[in-house]
């Protein structure tokens, strides 16, 4: 068995157990996890799911419960600079020590079984949470929800965010065939709530079949925006909460996450959260790479958009902003992506473009970005300007050269992408 006190050799490891990247089966990971005997050993859990948002909502509600002095753990992915970000025990990182002894143990459990690196590191969470005396978990899941690993727990509470089109070879290639994946998550007595305001309909069939009401966004409630401000309403139009920050960097879509994420705890019966605690939270909440401003003058937004409606969503976030200068973008996808529709929303507003090939299996070769680019250019009849192509560092470094107070320049269309530029911006600061 692998003895390595070293988390980058453990990576190294786990990511050579499965042939595949992905499997959708819980036969294997089940086997582990009756093995680890973890059932009775985790607290209230919360599964946040869907396709847009989920790592936002996860942050509200951790800083929810730590503002409320809750103790609460928290499992995101993928992460952008260190692994130890997606393990959180009230709000801080997991240390390396506690980190290689999960994963020790799931090593140990798994015997002959290949695990995927997100049904293992999974797992592993899973038992440092197990360990940490908290009282509730929030854990985003992974890719669908039907064959996820976060569906071998019965959540108490599901936040279900929204359904868009993504990894649509992998899910299906309508909101229908998705919503069915994402609803494989719903339990009989759960507590669910949701942020999309036209929910596929297999969703609300997968719902009657487990005897669950969804409370829906739009139908059973709903946000009043007040300047930078909102507050929860009920359908009939009655008030929730006191008046509350719109977190992070604001935008209809952080409203969405956070009025299913106040909903949420206004609805749940286990724990007190008091307005107060959610104003601080909401106020205090941080999360990095989603529109993430990096510098004033000149303007530069880091954003993991990577997908047609978080693009859009990109693409309203910007337009708020005057600039007189030019407008640059650094932008790479991986190959699973609806590249060309994605940039249709942003195409029409980015002066010159530097084209990143990712380092990764599933990466855009830089001569198929700059195919699927010129053609969501002509579908807008305008003409992308492409002024390199290149590793992500390298073209940072170039656009640094030449950019000026006035100008903009986003960073889009990955998790890789911009945890590289964070990363680069880490060492050099």
């Amino acid at each position: 068995m692998l003895d390595s006190q070293n988390i980058d050799v453990w990576i190294d490891h786990m990511q050579s157990l499965h042939p595949q990247e992905m499997e959708f089966s819980l036969d294997r990971p089940q086997k582990v996890f009756e093995r680890l005997r973890l059932t009775d050993r985790l607290p209230y859990l919360i599964t946040v799911a869907g396709t847009n948002g989920k790592g936002s909502c996860v942050e509200l509600l951790t800083q929810a419960f730590r503002c409320a002095d809750i103790p609460v753990g928290s499992y995101t992915s993928p992460h952008l600079i260190r692994f130890t970000e997606r393990i959180r025990v009230n709000g801080v990182e997991v240390s390396d020590a506690l980190l290689i002894f999960a994963f020790m143990e799931v090593e140990k459990a798994r015997e002959n079984e290949p695990l995927t690196f997100f049904e293992f590191t999974s797992l592993a969470a899973f038992i440092v949470f197990s360990n940490a005396g908290l009282d509730v978990l929030v854990l985003e899941a992974g890719l669908g929800g039907r064959l996820d690993v976060m569906n071998l727990l019965d959540a108490d509470a599901l936040l279900l965010t929204n359904i868009a089109l993504d990894h649509t070879k992998l899910l299906g290639d309508t909101r229908e065939l998705i919503g069915f994946e994402k609803a494989g998550l719903l339990r009989n007595r759960q507590l669910v709530v949701c942020g999309d305001r036209d929910l596929p309909q297999t969703v609300v069939e997968r719902a009657d079949v487990v005897e669950v009401q969804i409370l829906l966004l739009g139908q059973d409630f709903d946000f009043l925006d007040k300047d930078g401000d909102f507050l929860l309403v009920d359908t009939n139009g009655g008030t929730l909460t006191d008046l509350l920050t719109t977190p992070f960097s604001g935008g209809l879509e952080q409203l969405d996450n956070a009025a299913c994420v106040v909903k949420l705890l206004k609805a749940q019966q286990c724990f007190d959260i008091p307005d107060s605690a959610l104003e601080k939270a909401f106020s205090c909440a941080i999360i990095s790479g989603r529109k993430q401003v990096l510098s004033d003058r000149p303007l530069i937004v880091l954003d993991v958009a990577h997908n047609e409606d978080s693009v859009r969503a990109l693409s309203r976030f910007l337009r708020d902003f005057s600039i007189a200068g030019r407008v640059y973008a650094i932008f790479g996808m991986l190959a699973d992506k609806s590249v060309v529709p994605a940039l249709e929303h942003i195409v029409e507003y980015v002066d010159n473009w530097f084209i990143v090939e990712l380092d990764s299996p599933r990466a855009f070769s830089a001569g198929g970005l700059e195919e699927c680019l010129n053609q969501a250019a002509n579908s807008r009849n305008v003409t992308a300007r492409i002024m390199g192509r290149g590793d992500s560092v390298e073209l940072w470094e170039e656009v640094m050269k030449i950019l000026k107070d006035d100008d903009l320049l986003i960073v889009f269309g990955s998790f890789l992408l911009v945890g590289d530029i964070l990363a680069h911006q880490s060492v050099t600061e």
